[in-house]
């Protein structure tokens, strides 16, 4: 499956995808036609003015609900690969792989999401992260494990599963980030962001879950 000429664009007042909490997920991709591959698709994440998710934040050790969240694209800049949510609260590139959240950045986007999607597929990110600290050296090694069925609010989706281990070795940390990803959709259905520090305690357990999303376009 590659690109199409346009991408799938929402009627006057109607986005293109839409998905509530017990609505259950629409099929965006459809079963390999080889029976020994898992497919390869374009990322086709197109960031729109509006587009909006709302997202649940558990504990992965406990499952302790922490908040219910939304993230809304507040403005598009292409030409500067530039993606800004919640008035730049968090910032991304058009692929939305991360330059800033919150008070913490990034010298480059960390590169969790690839232009492609194929089951095998590895490549390394590294970043220099600037929080309250100073700057500190960092990378994740990630593969795109396999594809598989993950259930969340949102509902039951057909995502590839991205599994990243890495360091940040200026502190000493263990860093563990586990993502999964529908082709199409501009937001990750569920994302696990674990950290031990040196002496392997946990410092960081974060799940995201998504409950709902509207988004305008789509580029498959």
């Amino acid at each position: 499956m590659g690109w199409k000429d346009d991408p799938i664009v929402g009627k006057a007042g109607t986005p293109a995808i839409d998905i509530r909490p017990g609505s259950g997920a629409p099929q965006l991709i459809a079963t390999s036609a080889n029976p020994y591959s898992a497919g390869r698709y374009p990322l086709g994440r197109i960031y729109t003015v509006g587009d909006t998710a709302t997202l649940r934040e558990t504990d992965v050790l406990t499952g302790v609900e922490k908040r219910t969240y939304t993230q809304r694209v507040t403005r598009v800049d292409a030409e500067a690969d530039r993606v800004e949510f919640n008035n730049g609260i968090v910032v991304t590139d058009m692929m939305g792989n991360t330059l800033k959240t919150g008070k913490v950045e990034y010298d480059v986007p960390v590169q969790f999401s690839p232009a492609e999607i194929q089951v095998g597929k590895k490549w390394r990110a590294v970043f220099i992260r600037q929080d309250r600290r100073g700057p500190s050296n960092a990378y994740y090694d990630v593969q795109i494990t396999r594809r598989e069925k993950v259930v969340v609010l949102a509902g039951e989706f057909d995502a590839f599963r991205l599994e990243s281990q890495g360091w940040n070795t200026t502190h000493g940390a263990r860093l563990e980030v586990n993502l999964w990803l529908v082709p199409g959709l501009i937001y990750p259905v569920k994302r696990e962001w674990i950290t031990r520090n040196k002496r392997g305690q946990f410092t960081n357990t974060e799940r995201h879950e998504l409950v709902s999303l509207r988004q305008q376009a789509i580029g498959l």
